[in-house]
């Protein structure tokens, strides 16, 4: 399983020796023992260390071990996991220099090997050590992504914005804003740390105008109240402007800190789940180095083979191995290329289907029968006409809220059924305020990041509930329970107005917010339920 894939860009000083000596470094500190960078250098074809570790390297050299350009390296160290039975991890360091004076491309690629399925035990996410030695004495290019954390507020937001949408960005930008409070509940260099050579990290200014900086980003690359917003690359063909993007809002990473998990982990794999392909792709593997040998020591015999006047069948047979390494390398060319179209189209394809899905999701109820574009509108114009005469009823209320927030609230049939059933309520001008108020006041402040001690404020005194003032029955919590999309929820938030047991005089709203969603999930409005 691939668990990480990066690569960077280096100039250091001493050329590729520089890397390598790094590579032995870490290699001996992981071993405890000392490993000679020359030998490491000039090619190792598998080193034992206490029966626990394996090394191996390959590298393209002349006779002389001189460089032979482009220059190929590749170093990989193999060990069993040593809390895992039948689970082996394997990390492989890869070099490419063109030409003496080019840069170093230095690729990175850590993966584990299962002896079979029955090794299930989950693994954290994380960045090999080697790849910030690297970064601290190999000099990176200053185009590195993550190489610093960059700031963002209201002044630089316009030009950020360009920056998110150029087209030819190949890498993910993670926004991290502050709490309420001025702090981040995770470190914005600690992510970067995690990042380089992946994604660009940019923190929001404490302080800066949240409200005024999604203005100018718009909702889906902003960030606020503690949220951490990760936007991939712009997507290529048709519309080159629009970008996947993934927020993860304060209550799922307060989440994670409860269940002992690490939010700069789960940063970390939501990102390289879309990045590890691509990057092993351009890994330089012992594979690639061994090939390039291959090739060249193929192409010395051929030219041998042509000096010394020895057989054309087997100068024939040479040169037909060489152009079936060729074109093999060719066709997986090809089909990684068409692969990663492949990938493209079909996440365009699900971001469509989340688009529908998402705009027809107010109302979950089948709507086959009304072909009729004029009828499907007519409850509609009716619920807003009552609106206007201060008498609208709860099932017109609801209708309207559903229509006018699909993307904020979602009106159960079970709310539609027990409104019918409360035709005889007189305030439905008040009820309409109500829900009027829980899908704008109410929707923006928990989508901020506030709770409910703050969000209930829009409703005025005493119109709002967390929770029931009785202890409920089971029976209680069964009337308060209702399924949304494959799911039991139990909503024991609710508006209320009234006291009486009365269905003129008494209504009870039943909601509940999701956050993973950010949507309310309104399950029930009518008369007051039984404890």
């Amino acid at each position: 399983m691939l668990v990480y894939c990066s690569s960077l860009a280096l100039d250091p000083v001493g050329g590729a020796q520089d890397v390598i000596r790094q590579i032995a470094v870490w290699v001996g500190k992981r071993c405890r023992s000392f490993i000679d960078p020359e030998r490491l250098g000039h090619g190792i074809r598998d080193f034992n260390i206490a029966g626990k570790y394996h090394i191996q390297s390959r590298v393209s050299v002349d006779d002389d071990n001189s460089p032979v350009y482009p220059f190929l390296f590749c170093a990989q160290l193999s060990h069993a996991d040593e809390q895992v039975s039948g689970r082996r991890w394997v990390m492989e360091v890869g070099l490419q220099q063109d030409t003496p004076d080019s840069e170093i491309i230095c690729t990175f690629l850590l993966k584990t090997d299962e002896v079979s399925a029955r090794v299930t035990t989950p693994i954290q996410v994380t960045r090999p050590r080697l790849v910030q030695d690297i970064v601290e004495h190999c000099n990176p290019s200053n185009y590195t992504p993550g190489l610093r954390v960059k700031r963002l507020d209201e002044k630089s937001a316009a030009a950020f914005l360009i920056e998110v949408e150029r087209e030819e960005r190949s890498y993910p930008i993670v926004i991290i804003s502050p709490w309420r409070d001025g702090k981040y509940l995770v470190a914005p260099e600690r992510i970067r740390s995690l990042l380089i050579g992946i994604a660009d990290v940019v923190a929001i200014q404490q302080g800066a105008n949240t409200y005024k900086i999604e203005d100018i980003l718009g909702r889906r690359y902003a960030a606020w109240r503690g949220a951490i917003n990760i936007v991939f690359k712009p997507r290529r063909g048709g519309k080159p402007s629009y970008c996947e993007s993934i927020l993860l809002h304060p209550d799922d990473l307060n989440n994670l800190l409860e269940e002992g998990k690490s939010i700069e982990s789960e940063v970390l794999a939501i990102i390289t789940h879309r990045t590890n392909l691509p990057y092993s792709w351009q890994h330089i593997s012992l594979d690639v180095v061994n090939r390039k040998i291959l090739r060249r020591q193929l192409g010395k015999s051929i030219e041998r083979a042509k000096q010394n006047n020895e057989t054309a069948e087997y100068v024939a047979l040479l040169e037909e191995a060489d152009r079936e390494l060729q074109e093999k390398d060719n066709e997986v060319a090809i089909l990684r290329s068409d692969l990663e179209e492949t990938t493209v189209e079909a996440r365009k394809l699900q971001a469509d289907i989340d688009g529908l899905k998402y705009a027809l999701s107010g109302r979950e109820s089948s709507t086959d029968e009304n072909t009729d574009e004029v009828e499907a509108i007519t409850p509609l114009r009716e619920a807003i006409s009552a609106v206007f005469k201060d008498d609208p009823s709860l099932e017109q209320s609801l209708t309207i809220i559903s229509a006018l927030f699909p993307d904020r609230v979602v009106v159960l049939e079970s709310a539609y059924s027990s409104a019918r059933d409360s035709i005889q309520f007189r305030y439905g001008s008040k009820a309409f305020k109500l829900l009027w108020n829980l899908a704008i006041g109410y929707w923006e402040a928990l989508a901020s990041g506030l709770g409910d001690g703050q969000a209930k404020d829009v409703f005025g005194h005493n119109a709002f509930a967390a929770n029931e003032s009785e202890v409920l029955s089971a029976a209680g919590k069964s009337r308060r329970t209702f399924h949304y999309r494959g799911r039991d929820i139990e909503m024991q938030k609710h508006l209320k107005i009234g006291v009486k047991d009365s269905v003129a005089e008494t209504l009870r709203v039943h909601f509940e917010w999701l956050s993973d969603e950010q949507r309310i999930v309104i399950g029930y409005c009518g008369k007051h339920l039984d404890f």
